[in-house]
């Protein structure tokens, strides 16, 4: 079920916080999977001083099948590791608010598929631009399955990376994950940069670095 641009933007349109109910404040997860249920699942930043809240975000118009922040954010967090940008259509609670998220400067991104010889454990992917000891998550495309041995939304860690293929791992520098069928043998990955800290800080978000992208459907 392909969209056209001006499909996938009235889409990403809908979300704008000027839309009852889309998504009107950014908030910052901690490194566990937000997941993709009714709430979030892992750890929003909570405390600090000055004290961690959640960012009214506005929106611009969605254009090519993207649609971005119009305005910079910026977060003061305290100590701790953050992964993810998260989506709410309320600036507390997490009953019914949470719309999704996006891992922190995720930009590197992109489809990948699997030798069908389950030979070597690599994901296909062409000029990738991963590198060992990238985090990455792995998510399943349309109606596919990850191939099996790969779960939805870990977050791995790349081992073995060449140019135009790459392994994860559970650990850094660690053994690859073992595939033991195809599946659907396809999926999406996108890379996440945590950022860490060793007392309070800030983390920012420039205008238009965070994007909701479409071009995928």
């Amino acid at each position: 079920m392909p969209f056209n641009d001006l499909g996938k933007n009235k889409a990403l349109d809908g979300l704008d916080e000027s839309v009852s109910g889309a998504i009107t404040h950014i908030g910052v997860g901690n490194l566990t999977d937000p997941g993709t249920g009714t709430n979030y699942a892992g750890t929003e930043a909570t405390g600090g001083s000055p004290a961690y809240a959640r960012q009214a975000v506005t929106w611009g118009a969605a254009s090519a099948g993207q649609k971005s922040n119009s305005g910079a954010l910026t977060f003061d967090v305290p100590a701790g590791s953050y992964g993810f940008l998260l989506f709410f259509n309320a600036s507390s609670g997490n009953t019914n608010t949470y719309l999704g998220y996006a891992p922190i400067n995720g930009s590197t991104k992109g489809f990948f598929s699997v030798d069908t010889t389950l030979s070597n454990d690599q994901l296909f992917s062409v000029a990738h631009g991963l590198a060992d000891g990238d985090r990455v998550q792995l998510f399943n495309v349309f109606s596919e399955s990850l191939p099996t041995g790969l779960a939805e939304g870990t977050l791995y860690y790349v081992v073995s990376s060449a140019t135009n293929t790459f392994k994860v791992s559970a650990t850094l520098g660690g053994s690859a994950i073992d595939i033991t069928a195809v599946a659907g043998g396809e999926g999406f990955f996108q890379r996440v940069v945590p950022e860490t800290f060793g007392a309070q800080g800030q983390i920012t978000v420039a205008v238009s670095a965070l994007a909701l992208d479409a071009t995928g459907i």
